[in-house]
């Protein structure tokens, strides 16, 4: 067990470490860093999704949990986080739906490739996948509403802003690559051995390039240690897991898609969150704590989670 827990995070570790060296010593500018995150984002991560859903088993693609599971277990958390800000503890709808983003999107691309990948390899990567369309398809475009709805601009801006984004979502290669590769796999169609290896030639670059990436960004974030923080940060590590925990139970789900499940909301939180912070002016230097702070908690608490979860794999 603590060989698979070191062989697991300390090669992100260092590629991290790496990452904010770079960037603490300004060897990378904030236009390097966005130049970065597009090549991994719209280069790189969907042939590496496209390689992973081919390679997945067919009876994967049919079962039904698996999507109900990410939708619940990502959809609910934010949503009470959101409602519970909003009418418990009066928080105005910015700040409201800005902690439910916070709270409930997991770093999936730039955390949850690299260790989900080393621990379970590439069969990994369509839960990935699946998870990461709730947000690309729900919590993102909700949470553009609901910040436009908030706003002083024109009111009317929410239903226009949520189809903007949807229609973007949708045109991300990211969102509409592997879906190409569930077609091929429905229809039982068998893929040449070359293409799945070009595929991932090309995808491998993904888990470092974006864990340097990840390095480059805690280099640059404000610091600023509140009572909130700490918060934000016990909810995202531990909370948010033991919810997705919840959700697996509930839809009766074992085995090691289980386990990648809870892993996947153990992941701190995603960047995307201090550009809302940044664009809005709201939850800056909050935000960005939270950001550094579940990443350097997350190798204390996803250790954890992995010999948590360990005897659902034998379920």
């Amino acid at each position: 067990m603590l060989n698979t827990i070191a062989t697991t995070l300390v090669p992100v570790a260092f590629v991290i470490y790496l990452g904010y060296r770079a960037g603490s010593h300004n060897a990378f500018a904030r236009t390097d860093r966005a130049l970065l995150t597009r090549l991994v984002l719209t280069w790189l991560l969907p042939p590496l999704l496209l390689a992973g859903i081919l390679q997945a088993p067919r009876t994967d693609l049919t079962n039904y949990r698996i999507p109900l599971l990410f939708v619940v277990g990502l959809m609910v958390p934010y949503l009470t986080v959101l409602l519970g800000c909003r009418f418990v503890l009066r928080y105005d709808l910015r700040t409201s739906t800005l902690r439910a983003s916070l709270l409930a999107f997991p770093d999936m691309v730039f955390m949850g490739i690299p260790i989900l990948g080393q621990l379970f390899g590439p069969s990994s990567l369509y839960p990935i996948l699946i998870a990461n369309l709730v947000p690309s398809l729900l919590i993102l475009p909700l949470t553009t509403v609901l910040l436009e709805v908030g706003s002083e601009r024109q009111q009317r801006a929410g239903p226009r802003a949520f189809f903007k984004t949807v229609a973007k979502a949708l045109r991300e290669p990211r969102v509409w690559v592997p879906f190409i590769g569930i077609v091929l796999v429905l229809l039982d169609l068998r893929i040449p051995e070359f293409v799945i290896s070009s595929l991932n030639l090309v995808g491998s670059a993904t888990t470092g390039i974006s864990l340097f990436v990840a390095g480059l960004i805690i280099a640059e974030e404000r610091v600023e240690l509140t009572r909130a923080v700490a918060v934000d940060v016990l909810i995202k590590n531990l909370v948010h897991p033991a919810a997705m925990l919840a959700a697996v139970l509930a839809f009766g789900v074992n085995g090691v898609l289980a386990r990648e499940a809870i892993l996947l909301a153990a992941l701190p939180s995603a960047v995307i969150t201090t550009m809302f912070a940044e664009e809005h002016g709201i939850l800056e230097s909050e935000s960005s704590t939270t950001i550094l702070a579940t990443r350097v908690l997350a190798f204390a608490t996803i250790p954890i989670m992995i010999a948590a979860t360990h005897h659902l794999a034998d379920v």
